[in-house]
């Protein structure tokens, strides 16, 4: 059995030159942005990913560079992983 190759997340866009994937996150309020750039930070130190943010009182701009001289399958799993910490987890979860 063959893994699948991934797709772009929804919501980004990708760019060749140079190699990077971006998205815009917004969120409903200042207390919002910031419990979710938390969840970031914590993503960051177990992945060793970084990635560069430019933020305001309700969004937030991601910017992922490629892994390598053009975005691999890798990178497109990376931006996965971050839109995944966007989304609200159940009540009770």
């Amino acid at each position: 059995m063959t893994e699948t190759e991934p797709t772009l997340a929804p919501g980004w866009q990708a760019q060749q030159r140079p190699p990077l994937l971006t998205r815009r996150f917004e969120f409903g309020s200042y207390a919002e942005t910031r419990a979710w750039l938390d969840t970031l930070a914590g993503w960051s130190e177990r992945s060793g990913v970084y990635p560069d943010l430019n933020f305001g009182r309700t969004y937030v701009n991601v910017t992922l560079g490629a892994q390598g001289s053009a975005l691999q399958p890798e990178d497109l799993r990376l931006a996965a992983e971050v839109t995944a910490l966007a989304v609200p987890s159940p009540v009770g979860a």
